[in-house]
């Protein structure tokens, strides 16, 4: 037995259907397709669409050198360009051998990219073989991006960036011409990639199948592997269009002429290669550093349940084991642990430049590659609590953030004394008696933004009390204690905004001594969109003689006196002020009880001041009265 040509028949049978065909040339020469493909391939995210020229002379229908043009336009969904602009040369003999360059372009997010490729190829009747190579050129890098967090580890802090780069690589690929029914000529096709830059690579495959539908009308599917793109599936389908003839006739000699026709079919096919840049990105990651020391930010973490090691892996169970091991601009992370104060109940006392943060909220940090957000580690708060003195007591520049402190009996929340520059922000604070946050003596900026404060009579929520310098004092919400926010001592050049905040207290009737806010010094004092449910004033301010050129803006403020009782001054808004005072009121809203009869604005003359001092627009509701004028 002839055990070649059995072998040949096996191959081959179910191919044999193309034997029969006539002698012609059926592939388009010169034509244009335009065709679409989804979604995501190697390197890109989204379809796109494309328009795609392939041009050959008319003189190549009758020598066997084929040189051709390839041109490719892209559109991918999200509007960015691609195009391809390559040529080649084919030789025709028993199969087709030729070789292609292109010279490839893309535009991203981030920015263009150029790369030249080069392809070699054979392919006949039935067996395609195919190798390409991409090599980017000019800039192949895009900028790193902003920083992000990316984890904790030990005591330290890491950054990400991302950075967009093109791949250079390879592919190859063999493809079979499956069979061609009345027209259809199915065909498939496997084979390998690389692709790799400095610090990555990646090895996969990719496995086709389409069919082409009387040279007008293709549609293929493809699917691939690799460990950095995953698994990838695809659709395309074309239209083309030829505006040269389709058929020609020509005579072949030993009755070759079928497969003559179809392996120079071969040589009019457009060239099969990856026609998108490969594009990835890469992070780089980095230890936090604090912009103020150019050191590495360090953290201590503390968990009641914990191990005590002071590290995210295994916290400190104590607030005075961090205490005791931290230093100047470290970082105390409190996680809630067992929801107790258990190991929290002592107190803290921080250093310079410290931050308490409890990590059940984002906390915004400034880094040497700008200021990151970090992800809430936990649902709930930590409680801090201390039965004597302070439950923190600060020094310069300390961050206060996302923490539920609960002061004792005789003790105060947050206290700061003769330093500066505080972040008060995200809290919730308990007041049993004192203060909620006591500033004493601060000389610059403070801001205090965004806390619950729950307290009970006698008590105050936020008081600045010989403060300096700037402080913004807003979106608080303030209840249950006798006053809410007060500003208070002489001589002293504040600059102070109080926004947003609102203040709601309803002690009982025959409690006369409240305040929402109360303010009675300042260089520059704004009381801006708040709102107040209290009894007594809803806002309280006096000026001392001593200072000079007070200013004073009340605006967009909503108040409601439920004081039912006689008072002395039961007004929503009191202004005691001198001639060193100016004020300006508008579109306040202030109302009192009809039976007290009390006015909603009432203007007290202390010495020295006019009525024209004062600027009340007439867009504030409510009555005003002036005594001592």
């Amino acid at each position: 037995m002839n055990y070649k040509r059995l072998s040949y028949l096996l191959l081959t049978s179910p191919l044999l259907l193309h034997a029969n065909e006539p002698c012609v040339s059926t592939h388009d020469l010169n034509h244009v397709s335009i065709r679409h493909i989804e979604s995501k391939g190697l390197g890109y995210t989204d379809g796109y669409t494309t328009l795609e020229g392939f041009f050959v002379p008319l003189s190549a229908l009758n020598t066997r050198w084929v040189p051709f043009l390839d041109v490719r336009g892209h559109i991918f969904n999200n509007s960015k360009p691609a195009a391809n602009t390559g040529v080649g040369l084919r030789y025709i003999e028993s199969r087709v051998w030729g070789g292609n360059v292109y010279y490839d372009y893309r535009k991203t997010r981030e920015r263009n990219y150029n790369q030249v490729s080069f392809g070699f190829e054979s392919l006949g009747r039935y067996l395609d073989y195919r190798i390409n190579g991409y090599f980017p050129v000019g800039k192949h890098k895009g900028s790193l991006s902003d920083a992000t967090f990316a984890h904790f580890s030990g005591n330290s802090l890491y950054l990400s960036r991302k950075q967009e780069l093109a791949l250079k690589g390879t592919n190859a690929e063999v493809g079979v011409h499956i069979a061609k029914v009345k027209g259809i000529d199915f065909y498939s096709a496997l084979g390998p990639y690389y692709f790799a830059n400095d610090t990555k690579h990646t090895f996969g495959g990719e496995f086709r199948i389409g069919m082409d539908v009387l040279n007008i009308l293709r549609i293929e599917g493809n699917t691939s592997y690799d460990h950095l793109f995953k698994w990838i599936g695809q659709g395309q389908i074309s239209l083309s269009y030829a505006f040269t003839p389709k058929k020609m006739s020509r005579k072949e000699k030993k009755g070759s002429c079928s497969f003559h026709g179809l392996v120079r079919d071969r040589a009019f096919q457009r060239v099969d290669k990856q026609e998108i840049i490969v594009v990835t990105t890469q992070k780089k990651k980095s230890v936090a550093i604090n912009p103020a020391t150019g050191l590495p930010y360090t953290f201590w973490f503390v968990d009641n349940t914990s191990h005590s090691a002071g590290t995210y892996e295994s916290p400190f169970n104590t607030l005075l084991d961090a205490h005791n091991h931290s230093g100047p601009n470290d970082i105390i992370a409190v996680l809630p642990g067992d929801g107790t104060d258990k190991g929290m109940n002592a107190g803290i006392i921080l250093q310079n430049g410290q931050k308490l943060w409890g990590m059940s909220v984002v906390h915004a940090l400034p880094t040497t590659l700008g200021t990151i957000k970090i992800k809430p580690l936990a649902t709930t708060m930590p409680t801090l609590s201390n039965s004597g003195d302070s439950v923190v007591t600060g020094a310069n520049n300390n961050d206060i953030v996302g923490l539920k402190i609960v002061s004792g009996e005789n003790s105060v929340g947050i206290l700061l004394n003769q330093a500066g520059k505080f972040n008060i922000e995200n809290n919730i604070i308990f007041c049993r008696s004192n203060f909620g946050v006591y500033l004493h003596n601060i000389s610059t900026n403070t801001n205090i933004a965004n806390n619950t404060f729950t307290g009970t009579t006698g008590t105050t929520g936020i008081a600045l009390l010989g403060c300096s310098g700037n402080c913004t004092i807003s979106n608080n919400f303030l209840t249950g204690m006798s006053y809410g926010i007060t500003i208070g001592y002489i001589n002293k050049l504040l600059d102070c905004s109080v926004v947003g905040n609102k203040i709601d207290f309803v002690p009982s009737a025959s409690q006369i001594n409240t305040a929402g806010i109360s303010c009675n010094v300042g260089d520059w004092i704004e009381l801006t969109c708040n709102s107040a449910r209290i009894y007594n004033s809803g806002v309280r301010l006096s000026f001392d003689t001593l200072l000079a050129n007070t200013r004073v803006l009340i605006s967009d403020n909503q108040i409601n006196n439920l004081n039912l009782a006689q008072n002395q001054s039961p007004s929503g808004i009191l202004i005691q002020l001198n001639g060193n005072l100016s004020a300006t009121l508008r579109n306040n809203q202030s109302t009192t009880p009809d039976l007290v009869g009390a006015p909603a604005y009432l203007f007290q003359n202390l010495g020295g001041a006019t009525k024209s001092q004062i600027n009340f627009t007439p867009d504030n509701i409510g009555n005003a009265k002036y005594t001592g004028f």
